[in-house]
């Protein structure tokens, strides 16, 4: 025999059994003790193993329905406090990338507003609003595509206004790209500006810091602040 293939319902069941028929075997040996005859004895025996049958099998069945419903409400239960976990980091998550937006919305904004106070009294409003549209496309690190160059007819924006232009346009989302060099606004420049379409990449970069005493644009390391000066 090989009782390695017993399992422990098996044991309970066989002492179940034995327990019953013990207790069925005493009933007996009872009746026989009280004088009553061996066919009574015999019937009350079979009758006691029957009862304890029943009853075992109405308290199993009890049993595992208690414990199911019980498995059910504690499932249920772990189900609605995981629900309610992935509920609370989702709304953190949506609430972080909200807010991430909103920042970036804002950068966006600031610096169109810089734009405009910077180079709108010498280009068109049409122009304007395609360099402003050009600047979200540099803060979003999206490609350029069949996009058409700014046109600035007015002679008084020179290229180093320009060059002055594009690095603080790299420094105010410096913080907020992933690509941080500043070969991307040298690149961003020669695109934009057809002034500046023929002039050499590294010349562009040589001269984006350049000191011009006629520039109308200068270096400005936080535009926000820059801002908030001229309104004063």
């Amino acid at each position: 025999m090989d009782f390695s293939k017993i399992s422990e319902h098996h044991i309970l069941y066989i002492i179940t059994a034995i327990a019953g028929f013990v207790i069925a075997v005493a009933v007996r040996f009872f009746c026989i003790s009280s004088g009553y005859d061996a066919g009574t004895a015999n019937l009350v025996f079979v009758t006691t193993l029957g009862i304890e049958i029943v009853l075992y099998l109405v308290l199993m069945k009890t049993i595992i329905n208690q414990v199911g419903k019980f498995m059910i409400r504690r499932k249920e239960k772990k189900n609605a406090k995981n629900t309610c976990a992935e509920n609370i980091a989702s709304s953190e998550e949506s609430v972080h990338d909200r807010i991430v937006r909103e920042r970036f919305e804002q950068s966006v904004t600031i610096f169109c507003e810089y734009t405009q106070k910077a180079l709108g009294r010498y280009i068109p409003a049409g122009e304007l609003q395609k360099l402003n549209s050009y600047v979200e496309l540099f803060a979003r690190e999206q490609t350029f595509e069949n996009i058409e160059p700014v046109q600035i007819p007015s002679r008084q924006i020179s290229n180093n206004d320009l060059y002055h232009y594009g690095w603080n346009l790299w420094n105010h989302f410096k913080g907020r790209r992933q690509d941080q060099r500043q070969e991307c606004v040298v690149s961003w420049l020669k695109t934009v500006f057809t002034n500046l379409s023929e002039v050499e990449f590294s010349t562009i970069k040589e001269k984006l810091t350049i000191f011009d005493v006629k520039s109308k644009l200068t270096i400005q390391k936080n535009i926000p602040d820059y801002l908030r000066f001229l309104k004063e």
